[in-house]
């Protein structure tokens, strides 16, 4: 599967540019982190409110030092 991936790779490179890449890819692997993300058939997303509230939570505890008063 790995040599096919590889031909893959070689014959339709991603042509965008190296930021967007990497933006895609912390966008995948913070989705990827959450525990209750329920994707539906048809595309549709859905979270616990209270898993996001809580990393809100937390996401303002770690970047308080960044805001003045």
């Amino acid at each position: 599967m790995r040599w096919l991936n590889a031909i893959r790779e070689r014959l339709f490179r991603d042509r965008r540019p190296e930021r967007e890449i990497l933006r895609e890819r912390e966008f995948i692997l913070a989705a990827n982190r959450l525990k209750t993300l329920r994707v539906t058939p048809r595309g549709g997303m859905s979270i616990d409110p209270e898993e996001i509230r809580d990393q809100i939570i937390a996401a303002r505890e770690e970047y308080r030092h960044l805001v003045r008063k």
